[in-house]
């Protein structure tokens, strides 16, 4: 556990270092360098994009050399790379050579910061990582913080050129011995591969859905062949239709007739006997 905080804390500080040296530098000093160079701020600001952009372009091939080699050699030389970017910075005279300071400080954003910081944490710690990248973050969270004082400091009291100097100086001197020494060179063991005897996980057999042909009996007559495809539809049985019943027979009984009395309608039932 000590050895992971001792990781963390170095990863963090050289993490600071290389945001506030290269990021977040620019904020302080792009206008008094633009000024000595006789360039506007937005060419300053267009080459630092140029360099996001090609830090961007070589990120694939620093993750595999992480994948392949651990994190310790390439944060360490992402280090001594912005250093040189800051030096090319700080003797730049023209266009010419504030191109090249950037080219150079591109590739070494590229190679230092968050992304192939977090690669080297989780080829050390396997998916351990999390806890350490979230330390690294939380420290190096601060780069701004500590970053833009410094700078405006170094500008105010030496100028911009000592400024760079001094920035590279931490790179070289600090940061650098930091990532070579405190990280480990053997990261987290690769997965065992699984044993001989264990059976491989099988899915359940997946549920094959019914044709439109398998609601159709194949024999029966019309009556049992709707009823299968009633059955097969709906899931249960349908159900016959019901026979209609005979029509009702009037019985013999006279019935009475509007108007007339039960004595009058006895009457009249006697005489259609009598002549029947």
């Amino acid at each position: 556990m000590a050895g992971r905080i001792t990781v963390i804390a170095a990863l963090g500080t050289t993490q600071t270092i290389a945001w506030a040296s290269s990021y977040y530098m620019p904020a302080i000093l792009a206008a008094p360098i633009a000024e000595a160079l006789h360039l506007s701020s937005s060419v300053f600001f267009g080459l630092f994009s140029g360099a996001l952009l090609l830090s961007a372009v070589i990120g694939p091939s620093v993750g595999h050399l992480i994948d392949h080699h651990g994190g310790r050699a390439v944060l360490t030389a992402s280090n001594l790379v912005i250093a040189a970017g800051l030096i090319i910075l700080a003797a730049a005279n023209g266009v010419a050579a504030l191109v090249i300071a950037w080219t150079v400080l591109g590739i070494g954003i590229g190679m230092g910061l968050y992304d192939p910081a977090f690669a080297a944490l989780t080829w050390l710690y396997g998916r351990e990582a999390r806890s350490a990248i979230t330390g690294i973050t939380l420290i190096a969270g601060f780069a701004s913080t500590i970053g833009w004082p410094l700078s405006a400091i170094f500008l105010n009291e030496w100028g911009w050129r000592p400024a760079c100097l001094i920035w590279a100086g931490l790179n070289m001197l600090l940061a650098a011995p930091l990532n070579w020494l405190i990280l480990p060179q053997h990261g987290a063991p690769p997965a065992l591969p699984p044993k001989a005897t264990e059976l491989p996980a099988t899915r359940p057999p997946a549920r094959r859905c019914r044709s439109w042909r398998s609601f159709l009996p194949r024999r029966g007559s019309c009556r049992e062949r709707w009823q299968h495809i009633c059955r097969g539809c709906f899931g249960r049985r349908a159900r016959p239709r019901q026979p209609q019943l005979p029509p009702r027979r009037w019985s013999a009984r006279p019935r009475s007739a509007p108007g007339l009395s039960s004595s009058a309608c006895y009457a009249r039932s006697t005489r259609y006997r009598r002549r029947g």
